[in-house]
């Protein structure tokens, strides 16, 4: 069976096609290409047209064969949220959900699509009542609708939906250990705990790649597109343009570790997970940046890796090396289509 992983960022459309081999895939096809601005941000039919068009060319230059796809919904604009209920039954946690919900949803809920995976059962013990913790999630009705109609109107059937921290957490963390996962786009940074593999805590930053450009750009007086290159090119390599490109990166950047660093104390105490969280894994277009995983290692004190969302594809075929490169980039759109 081949399906496709969509993945429709701000800045670029990636697509795959995986047939699942046991326990392994294989990579059928595979691409990336441009976002039409302002892409899926606008509200215009005609934006959304030329997002179709954008879809239904890379499906083509791809020679992708599947019709069935699984979409991604951006971080950013779904509600995630960690919920710890009394020790219920399965069909006692779907009752319960309809109420508990209200309070974590901050639009109306007859105007959003809710979902919720039971992530670990704690049997009572002596006189610790037991307890269900159970991950919540909720995406506006408008926003779900916007995406399953680029697709239809690509010619694709859409078999299943989820956020993109979910998908990132099947293809790039380990699944015997608890991960911090952290998402770079370009307009915004997702941050989760992913304990055995199961995202447990998902939360947005504000601030993406774009953020760090612009005050490339603002530093060196510079235009965007010229401060994007000196940033994929120095990155946070204090040797280079005497460390100005680093220097301009590390202030914006210092918001993102703290909201990390947030994250990981808001997990220790309220979750109250006896797993330490032993390792970070980065993964969007900012993992490439040169130097930053010591960087991000020194600034939190944890080993920190850029996930390879594919461990888990066949090597029997040889990868080409410019798609390889790209890797950090397909790390959502691999996830969702392992979703079989």
């Amino acid at each position: 069976m081949a399906i496709l992983g969509l993945d429709i960022g701000s800045k670029t459309i990636k697509l795959v096609q995986l047939e699942k081999r046991g326990d392994l895939f294989a990579i059928m096809a595979a691409g990336v290409v441009s976002v039409p601005s302002p892409g899926l941000e606008s509200e215009s039919e005609k934006d959304l047209l030329t997002v179709v068009e954008a879809v239904k060319k890379l499906v083509a230059d791809t020679k992708a064969t599947a019709k069935d796809v699984n979409i991604a919904l951006p971080e950013s604009k779904v509600f995630t949220r960690f919920i710890r209920l009394p020790y219920l039954t399965d069909q006692e946690v779907d009752s319960a959900i309809s109420w508990q919900a209200e309070p974590y949803v901050p639009i109306p809920l007859n105007e959003a699509n809710i979902d919720y995976q039971i992530l670990r059962r704690n049997e009572p013990a002596g006189e610790k009542p037991g307890s269900v913790e159970v991950l919540l999630v909720a995406a506006a009705k408008t926003l779900i609708q916007k995406y399953m109609t680029v697709a239809s109107l690509s010619g694709l059937t859409v078999v299943g939906v989820e956020t993109e921290l979910l998908a990132l957490a099947r293809s790039v963390c380990p699944p015997n250990q608890t991960t911090i996962l952290v998402d770079f786009g370009s307009a915004s940074t997702g941050v989760g705990i992913v304990r055995e593999g199961r995202l447990a805590l998902s939360y947005s930053i504000s601030n993406g790649g774009d953020a760090l450009t612009r005050a490339i750009a603002s530093t060196l007086n510079m235009n965007f597109a010229q401060a994007e290159e000196y940033k994929r090119a120095y990155g946070l390599n204090a040797k280079q343009v005497e460390g100005k490109v680093a220097g301009a990166i590390k202030t914006v950047f210092q918001s993102v570790i703290d909201e990390i660093k947030k994250a990981l104390q808001y997990y220790k105490t309220e979750i109250g997970d006896p797993s330490p969280v032993s390792t970070m894994v980065i993964s969007g277009g900012i993992a490439g940046m040169p130097e930053v995983v010591p960087f991000l290692a020194e600034a939190l004190g944890m080993e920190v890796l850029i996930g390879d969302p594919f461990s888990k594809i066949v090597k029997d075929q040889p990868l080409d090396k410019t798609f390889l490169s790209y890797a950090p980039l397909y790390g959502v759109a691999i996830g969702v289509a392992e979703n079989q």
